[in-house]
């Protein structure tokens, strides 16, 4: 298997163990390229380039990945497995 991560397909996905949950209402916010700490089921935690874009009112971050082993366009991830530039 190769590195390339870029085309998603059901044989790549994995679960994301530390995946927040969905958000019913969240605040759509200017996207920012953030670093995501991610926790697959097989890969186990890696840290991925992303764009946060939405906020949770409990304070998740919705990031979108375009990472092959999300079977989504992102995940909701506690504010402790985000990191971006100032923080």
């Amino acid at each position: 298997m190769t590195d390339d991560y870029g085309t998603a397909t059901w044989r790549y996905w994995q679960k994301i163990l530390n995946d927040a949950g969905a958000r019913g209402s969240y605040r759509d916010r200017p996207p920012l390229p953030v670093r995501a700490r991610v926790v697959f089921e097989r890969d186990g935690e890696v840290w991925l380039d992303g764009t946060a874009t939405r906020l949770g009112f409990d304070g998740a971050i919705f990031v979108e990945s375009k990472d092959r082993r999300v079977h989504t366009i992102g995940v909701w991830l506690l504010p402790d497995d985000v990191w971006w530039p100032g923080k």
